[in-house]
């Protein structure tokens, strides 16, 4: 009868990924405990942030994401409100967004809404800034965020309640033991809520006229999710590995438009539900072949509606509007880790995706299908002890279908009945490192060529007022990148400098065509860059963090009225500073402060966002080892200007008390 243990295989698992320094079976989610540091920079172009960075602090995942050099935010409202972020002057429509290595980006082709993300639910974040990884795909202009659940590894549990202004609320729960020698079961669920009825100024859609503004309540901003997910990793008798894991969303707010035109019943509904099966390999020839296998089924389902007598959102000829999609993707994938000798190592990847993408609500019918296959490797070789060579590459090849449905062109409403071909992808970029992990000094130099497909309905207009675009190009990026990292003696104080360079080609963005929209393939830009990072422990009492950001982002569009400009949304400057006091009796006060310098919010420059700084404090305290009162101030300068043509009022200083118990 075979003894082997979940935990004596768990352990040589780690103990393999420790060495090579990454899981070698990655199913998106982490086999190894995380350290205690809230933010682990690794190299350059990857950063892993833990839950310490966020427990008990007032930050959405956006708020979050723009704490790291490089990385600007935009929200529009306070909790469950639309929010992304771009990488390095990369918009946010290029970002892959994952959850546990599944893309959230979907058949729309628009940035994911991280304002829908709950870091309740999460054990980490993993961010690439500088490329998509191997592990999904290696396709995409801007790098990759990869959100990791709580996971079925460690036993015990934890449960977090909080309340905040504006009746916010939240509550989450997470478990994790052993069914049985071999099964381990983790479950989770979290749920939050708030009102957002802060106060704003409201300037009644008169820029240069104050008589006539006053202090608004934001009206219909309420949001609430809830969220759960389920998983079971099992250890089989052959030592294969396999991890069934089905999670399910739901999410819905009010649509509260702009400042000058709050609605009363618009509101939002999101759903989603995911299910995957995954199968590890024991390793073969002396643990120099690692195999996985998977599959997994995602349906999103995104409905907005309004209704015109009450709330003043455009389509004045439609009394009642809802509009929505459903969405569908199902991909089986292989991949395999090698290492064939001594000093090589390597990663391949095959998988197969099918979209579909369908109307909800009073649209017409219509559907979209689209077949993917993505195949990508990475090879990389220690030439000697202080150097090494890499490189990675894809090729992607897709079919679209037209399934049913009316797609309008421009050109005199003539339709189309059938999907334009598209080209073969191929993407890639070459590396060298330096150093060693014992090392003082190490860097990184990489250059690559990347592309990224148009999505479904940025060619096949199914929004109303959209047109559609067969004719897009596949959008390309070249980028290259330079970095330093020293450890200071002492190993508690080190800085990190990296250089960044991306030319941008024929990127998509929306126009507006005799007040229809119209993808067009406008967008050509340079972006060169600077990011610092210095994180010191001069004791055991203070931890510090200073970050900052210099970039030169110009549009190089052939419009006259846009060559030139700085890219909308991209400051020239932006700083970072934390400083974390650990006190006696069990108490840790952080205080963050950040600024960034004068943005545009349009590309003709004519939309100016003034410097902003911003500043957030936090106090806790544990009376038991798994016990954690905290209370966080966010926003203690009260800051809540935002440009009169991009009016959606934010929320100012807000407080909140958060209770956090393990076993």
């Amino acid at each position: 009868m075979r003894t082997t243990s979940f935990y004596k295989a768990a352990m040589i698992a780690v103990f393999w990924c420790y060495a090579w320094g990454e899981p070698v079976q990655n199913l998106g989610v982490s086999d190894v405990v995380a350290e205690s540091d809230a933010v682990l920079t690794k190299n350059a172009s990857y950063t892993e942030i833990t839950s310490a960075a966020w427990e008990g602090k007032s930050l959405s995942a956006a708020d979050l994401l723009s704490t790291l050099p490089g990385i600007q935010s935009y929200k529009q409202g306070g909790l469950g409100s639309f929010q992304t972020v771009s990488v390095r002057g990369v918009a946010a429509r290029n970002i892959m967004i994952c959850v546990d290595g599944v893309p959230l980006n979907d058949a729309s082709g628009g940035a994911v809404n991280l304002g829908s993300i709950d870091l309740n639910q999460m054990e980490k974040v993993e961010v690439y800034k500088g490329n998509v990884p191997t592990k999904f795909g290696v396709s995409g202009l801007g790098g990759a965020i990869n959100f990791v659940t709580k996971n079925a590894v460690k036993k015990g549990g934890r449960i977090l309640g909080a309340y905040g202004s504006h009746n916010l609320w939240e509550g989450s729960f997470q478990v994790s033991a052993p069914v049985t020698d071999s099964i381990m079961f983790a479950s989770s669920f979290a749920t939050r809520h708030s009102d957002n009825d802060y106060e704003y100024l409201n300037r009644n859609g008169t820029q240069y006229n104050e008589d006539d503004d006053y202090t608004a309540t934001r009206e219909n901003a309420q949001y609430t999710d809830v969220s759960g997910n389920v998983q079971f990793r099992m250890l089989h008798g052959n030592g294969y590995f396999s991890t069934l894991s089905a999670s399910a969303s739901r999410n819905e707010s009010g649509n509260p438009g702009k400042e000058q035109q709050q609605t009363k019943v618009a509101k939002f509904v999101g759903e989603s539900a995911f299910i995957r099966y995954g199968l590890e390999s024991v390793g073969y020839f002396d643990d120099r072949l690692f195999l996985y296998g998977g599959i997994s089924a995602r349906l999103d389902k995104n409905v907005s509606s309004s209704y015109y007598p009450l709330d003043h959102l455009g389509y004045t000829n439609t009394r009642y509007l809802e509009y929505g999609t459903a969405t569908y993707k199902l991909v089986p994938e292989f991949w395999a880790e090698f290492s064939p000798v001594e000093r090589l190592k390597g990663t391949t990847r095959f998988a197969f995706e099918w979209e579909r993408a369908e109307a909800r609500g009073d649209s017409k019918d219509w559907a979209l299908d689209r077949l993917n296959f993505l195949g990508s490797g990475e090879l990389y070789y220690q030439l000697f002890k202080y150097a090494g060579l890499g490189g990675e590459g894809s090729v992607h090849v897709l079919k679209d279908h037209l399934d049913e449905g009316t797609f309008i062109l421009p050109t005199g409403g003539r339709t189309l009945e059938e999907a334009s071909d598209r080209d073969v992808t191929f993407a890639g970029r070459v590396y060298s490192k330096l150093g060693s992990a014992a090392s003082p000094l190490t860097g990184e130099v990489s250059i690559g060529r990347f592309y990224q497909q148009p999505a479904l309905m940025e060619l096949y207009g199914t929004f109303p007022g959209a047109l559609s675009n067969p004719k897009l190009k596949r959008e390309k990026a070249t980028r290259f990148e330079a970095s330093g990292m020293y450890m200071f003696p002492g190993k508690r104080t080190s800085f990190q400098a990296n250089y960044f360079e991306s030319h941008i080609e024929d990127g998509i963005a929306w126009m507006i065509v005799v007040e229809h929209l119209h993808a067009e393939n406008i967008s050509h830009a340079l972006v060169r860059g600077v990011e610092l990072e210095l994180n010191s422990s001069p004791s055991k009492l203070l931890d510090v963090v200073l970050r900052a950001t210099f970039q030169k982002t110009e549009n190089r569009s052939h419009t006259d009225s846009y060559k030139g400009n700085m890219l909308p949304g991209e400051p020239e400057r932006s700083y970072y500073a934390e400083a974390t006091l650990h006190l006696p009796l069990h108490f840790d006060f952080s205080w963050a402060s950040d600024w960034r310098s004068v943005m545009y919010s349009d590309r003709a420059n004519k939309m100016e966002q003034p410097a902003v700084a911003t500043h957030r404090a936090y106090l806790s305290y544990s009376p038991f080892e798994k016990t954690r009162l905290a209370f966080s101030v966010d926003n203690i300068t009260d800051q809540k200007y935002r440009n009169f043509y991009t009016p959606f009022p934010m929320p100012g200083r807000e407080y909140k008390f958060t209770i956090i118990q393990g076993f």
